[in-house]
């Protein structure tokens, strides 16, 4: 059964959420039915188990067999069905015991839906205290407040009558229910805009976003008093090439203010933001910025800003190492190698950890330690795969042993024309690569200008800048 949908996003699950699920499962008031329930517990005991679930035709026979004759492959589609359903049931439940405003906002309708007035007594200064302690200043925050206030509004025409009602539904305004309408639509504008920004630089696209009237709207409306306002107009100059360093400086001052007011999505936005600012600015020469770029990092880690379920993705792990590397910090990058590794879940932990330290090794010139580091790298992660034979080509030549190198290209190549897995962009910058690498190690050029001119102006290709700078050297 493990090719199931059900037991494939079951098993993505925490334990805790797992615990959580089978409680909910078993509750009559959310399921009542033994075949849910059954495959249920079969599915969840497995996965903590770590043991292979047992076969359909099994579980049919142990569980279902008694009350539903012989198997029967659309009834155990059914089942499975079901059980997806419940389980999407129990994450809106999840998701909603996190969110109180929003609790409170649909026990407002509630209430006027039933026509409950005691009970709307009681909960509308529940709410406004709610609304008053809470941390969140997120987009979400103002339409829940929105919604909050147009309840209460709304309330007006079925408790006008109550007194302890009437003076809090009098407190309402048109003013507050306009207030905080325009902070949602202007963050959510900005936010959506930042997105856009970064889609068109991911993707080549050319997708437009027009912030004209959100931006009026800061300007006439004052709402830059607003901290996520201000956040978010801020990431969308960085992000649309406008924002200059004072503008980088002013949104990680305030990030580091006021980032717990934002939900654990939003706070890796922001930090992504920042990120890529640096990374762009390096990238253009800007050796300053390395420096905010490890500090961010470090930030984003120490802050758990960083971390799925307490453990660090190795995509973040080698970044880090890059620019550190590229900065020439190399105490701080070896620091982070040992104090970071165990932050790696276990299965990604060994690949990151030699590769990073392989590249570590090649900074400092140490290009035997570069070929033991790589040697213990495993190839089943296509990216390792691609880049370890990218480190271990540079390493070659920077140690002039052109025999082993000229081999580990002619393998690349035919491994990179029989590789699935790499979009075509990828495979092309790598092949390109391979090609002018080759020729140049022949040293059979005869104008290496032209030669030159040639690499320059192919693309798209990897580390073209390491090899125009090995060209350059060795036609003076």
């Amino acid at each position: 059964m493990e090719g199931i949908r059900i037991y494939q996003l079951l098993s993505k699950a925490s334990r805790p959420q797992l615990n959580r699920f089978e409680k909910f499962i078993s509750s009559p008031y959310f399921n009542k039915n033994a075949p849910i329930t059954a495959l249920s517990e079969v599915l969840i005991q497995s996965i903590k188990a770590e043991t292979i679930p047992p076969s359909k035709h099994d579980f049919w026979n142990n569980s279902i067999k008694a009350t539903k004759g012989e198997y029967d492959d659309l009834k155990f589609r059914k089942i499975c069905n079901d059980v997806l359903d419940r389980y999407e049931q129990f994450l809106i439940n999840e998701e909603l015991a996190k969110n109180r405003l929003l609790k409170s906002n649909l026990l407002l309708s509630s209430i006027k839906e039933n026509k409950l007035i005691g009970l709307a007594e009681k909960h509308i200064s529940k709410s406004a205290k709610v609304i008053e302690r809470s941390v969140d200043q997120s987009a979400d925050f103002y339409l829940q407040k929105y919604m909050y206030n147009k309840s209460i509004y709304n309330l007006k025409t079925n408790y006008e009558k109550k007194a302890q009602i009437k003076k809090t539904i009098d407190s309402i305004t048109y003013k507050d229910l306009s207030e905080n309408l325009d902070a949602f639509y202007v963050i959510e504008k900005l936010r959506h805009a930042t997105d856009v920004l970064s889609w068109r630089k991911i993707y080549k696209s050319n997708i437009e976003v027009d912030i004209s009237t959100a931006l009026m709207m800061i300007d006439n409306l004052n709402l830059s008093e607003i901290p996520a306002v201000k956040i978010y107009h801020l990431m969308y100059l960085l992000m649309s090439d406008d924002g200059t360093q004072s503008d980088f400086k002013l949104l990680r001052g305030l990030a580091e203010e006021q980032i717990d007011v934002f939900p654990a999505s939003e706070r890796r936005e922001i930090l992504d933001v920042l990120l890529t600012y640096c990374i762009k600015e390096s990238n253009k020469g800007s050796s300053v910025l390395y420096e905010d770029l490890l500090n961010l990092y470090d930030w984003g880690i120490d802050s758990e800003i960083m971390l799925e379920n307490g453990t660090l993705s190795p995509t973040t792990f080698r970044n880090y190492v890059l620019a550190g590397l590229r900065s020439s910090s190399y105490p701080e990058v070896e620091k982070f190698i040992k104090l970071r590794a165990p932050l790696l879940e276990q299965k990604h932990r060994e690949n990151a950890v030699y590769f990073s330290s392989a590249r570590l090794n090649f900074y400092k010139k140490d290009y035997n330690e570069v070929i033991t580091n790589l040697s213990k790298v495993n190839y089943d992660d296509v990216f390792y795969a691609v880049e370890s034979r990218m480190l271990l080509m540079a390493t070659y030549f920077e140690n002039g042993d052109f025999d082993p190198l000229e081999s580990t290209v002619d393998a690349f190549l035919k491994f990179l024309q029989r590789e699935k897995k790499l979009e075509s962009f990828k495979k092309n910058a790598y092949l390109n690569f391979c090609k002018y690498l080759r020729r140049f190690i022949q040293f059979k050029e005869k104008d290496y200008d032209v030669f030159m001119a040639k690499i320059i102006e192919t693309n798209p290709m990897y580390n073209k800048a390491w090899l125009l700078k090995k060209v350059e050297a060795y036609k003076a």
